[in-house]
């Protein structure tokens, strides 16, 4: 019940905000994150009356970090979740103009106790312009559950690209939205167009023997939008939908697939300090037969403030 309520208010905000999104830019104060006209950095600087790159070019991010990785799979109509149960990370970052650099430690807490914990090994790798996303992720998850006292010994590997083109890059900014690298002033959204290459193995021998191993490779279009109230705080969304193809190389054969990428995030800037908070999930769908459906699900909620100097 709860998960249609949210698709559909979901699809109503899509639907409404591009009539909006060419609204004139009311004026704001714009201060300390003025860059002066004699500026010559190197860094890749934006200055629209939406836009606008930070004066400062170091800052340091301190973030708290809860990943997912999910598989389900229906057979029959009946459905079986296998859920990761990975704690809470903390992450120290320093950011110098366009690049980063961070460290995490895994916590013991914000994990359920009931379950196990599972083992997590992750790499990821965003490059964000003013006109192109790239989001690369690797992750190696053992330690699952079903939300029952059912054994498993699920393995679940994933490795994949999401990338878009941002057509109103003049007016709307990806990085302002989702990494807090520049500042959207003004409400704007933009079309996106793009593509996912991911590749998912599945490995168990509990509570049945099951070895699969899924290349997706789908195009995908959509739609962002950040709303600012007075330049400085902000809510942004970002849906995108793919279909393709997925190849199965167990049995060499390939299957249509589905699969959707959304970022939502809300923030607050208050002076050389930001705050935010995001999620972001990856999920693709695919049928092998009239009977058996599987579904895979990446996810990451970030909690974040960034001093600027």
């Amino acid at each position: 019940m709860y998960k249609k309520l949210f698709y559909i208010m979901l699809v109503s905000f899509f639907l409404i905000t591009p009539l909006y999104a060419q609204e004139e830019p009311e004026e704001v104060e714009k201060s300390a994150y003025t860059i002066p006209s004699d500026s010559h950095e190197k860094i890749e600087e934006i200055k629209t009356p939406y836009i606008e790159s930070f004066n400062s070019k170091f800052a340091v991010r301190l973030s708290a970090y809860k990943s997912s990785l999910d598989f389900d799979q229906t057979y029959n109509t009946a459905k079986k979740s296998y859920n990761s149960n990975s704690p809470l990370e903390i992450g120290l970052g320093f950011l110098y103009g366009n690049f980063g650099l961070e460290f995490r430690k895994q916590t013991s807490v914000f994990f359920d106790r009931n379950y196990p914990k599972t083992e997590t090994q992750e790499i990821r790798l965003n490059y964000y312009s003013k006109s192109t996303v790239f989001e690369f992720q690797k992750k190696d998850y053992k330690g699952f559950h079903t939300g029952s006292k059912e054994e498993t010994d699920l393995t679940l590997k994933c490795l994949g690209i999401f990338g878009q083109y941002i057509w109103n890059n003049k007016k709307y900014s990806w990085r302002a939205a989702f990494d807090l690298y520049d500042r959207q002033y003004s409400s704007a959204g933009s079309f996106l167009l793009g593509g996912n290459v991911f590749q998912v193995n599945p490995k168990m021998e509990l509570p049945e023997s099951y070895k699969k191993k899924y290349t997706l490779v789908t195009p995908n279009a959509g739609y962002a939008y950040t709303w600012v109230y007075k330049g400085h705080l902000f809510f942004a969304l970002s849906l995108s939908l793919g279909c393709g193809i997925v190849h199965e190389s167990s049995n060499s054969k390939n299957y249509l697939a589905v699969s959707h990428s959304f970022h939502g995030a809300a923030g607050y800037h208050w002076g050389d300090i930001s705050f935010m908070i995001s999620y972001q999930t990856f999920v693709f769908d695919t049928a092998l037969d009239d009977k058996v459906e599987d579904s895979f699900d990446s996810g990451l909620l970030q909690c974040s403030v960034a001093k600027r100097f």
